[in-house]
């Protein structure tokens, strides 16, 4: 049952050119949706970047008939429907003052409050590039995370189904509405998503599938996830734009690194000097996040970073010289007599074992 809080909700939601920034600026300046339809267009151009078109369709908006038309979709396809207030609205993505303030959720919700790591990739991958896709995400898997992604064709679909043949959760975030499977080609995997995870999206029902979306369902996928997996992104690739909000928001970025001259990962590659993280096995991806990480004995460990001693030779002289502060790979090799290529390799090695962060600017950080 939808309450009147959440009608008004969805309907200022509704309206023509009111984005998920404009809603939470029209509420913290008028109060409540509902003061915002009983506001005149006159006090709502009073405000910055409210314009004379956007206050006429916020004045003229047939509330009414568009709450109805979403009620009766959602009734049609078992669509529940969160508010930012909601108990299982994500308090991870919920954390950002520009969370939609609307999640359209088709399968279990309860999927959305797991810890969770995004996978994405270029819409054609090699047959490495899905190789190296289940096993990371069988592993992360086995560590209880639940997998974020977009449902496109390529990395997305197999990430997806990498979980589910794992007998873990996955989530799929939509840039449509969740009644329109896009592409059509992944409604069975759609399907059997929705028996154990979810499909979610905060673009209204019936919303069809335009490249315009697609910027803003990067940005949701982001925000529920800790950490965000780049694998195989060319120069063009939307996971690019993925990647770029995951560091904006200050969260993990993590990069497979392939050939220097595959094109299929060349945006990836260059995202490696931007402070992602090389990775090369899931158990990376769960240190960084400080999550448990499976044995070889079937039983689970913490990396307690503090506690570990030092590595000895290269690597050890590398995190002295970095005691003071962070420093540019050019500077390390400055200060050491070591050739810049082991350098290079052995600062690799101590990001691997989370002793180093790469920082924006090609910056190494002692942890």
């Amino acid at each position: 049952m939808i309450t009147e809080e959440q009608k008004n909700i969805l309907a200022l939601y509704g309206v023509p050119g009111v984005g998920t920034q404009t809603h939470a600026r029209l509420i913290s300046q008028f109060g409540s949706p509902a003061g915002v339809f009983r506001a005149t267009k006159k006090e709502l151009m009073l405000m910055d970047g409210i314009g004379a078109k956007t206050a006429a369709n916020i004045v003229e908006f047939d509330r009414s008939s568009f709450v109805e038309d979403q009620i009766k979709r959602m009734d049609e396809f078992g669509v529940t429907m969160l508010i930012r207030s909601s108990e299982c609205y994500p308090d991870i993505l919920n954390m950002f003052k520009s969370a939609p303030p609307v999640l359209f959720i088709r399968g279990d919700e309860q999927a959305l409050l797991l810890d969770s790591v995004a996978f994405v990739g270029t819409r054609k991958p090699t047959d490495y590039g899905v190789r190296i896709t289940r096993k990371m995400v069988a592993g992360c898997v086995e560590s209880a995370m639940c997998i974020v992604s977009g449902m496109a064709a390529g990395i997305d679909a197999a990430s997806h189904r990498a979980a589910l043949d794992s007998g873990g959760k996955t989530v799929a975030v939509f840039g449509c509405g969740v009644d329109i499977i896009y592409p059509p080609s992944n409604r069975k995997l759609s399907e059997d998503i929705m028996k154990s995870g979810c499909l979610v999206s905060h673009f209204p029902m019936g919303m069809e599938s335009l490249p315009g979306n697609f910027p803003a369902r990067n940005a949701v996928i982001t925000g529920l996830s800790a950490g965000t997996v780049v694998i195989e992104a060319p120069i063009s690739s939307g996971a690019l734009i993925t990647a770029e909000l995951t560091l904006k928001a200050g969260r993990k970025l993590f990069i497979v690194p392939a050939n220097a001259d595959s094109k299929k990962s060349e945006g990836s590659n260059d995202l490696i000097a931007k402070g992602a993280l090389p990775v090369l096995k899931s158990a990376d991806i769960l240190k960084a996040l400080g999550k448990r990480v499976r044995t070889a004995h079937g039983k689970t460990e913490t990396v307690i970073r503090d506690t570990r001693p030092l590595p000895k030779g290269l690597g050890g002289e590398i995190l002295k010289v970095l005691k003071d502060g962070q420093l540019q790979l050019e500077e390390i090799n400055n200060k050491l007599d070591s050739p810049i290529h082991e350098i290079n390799v052995e600062i690799m090695n101590l990001e691997m074992d989370n002793f180093v962060k790469r920082k924006p600017g090609n910056f190494f950080e002692r942890i």
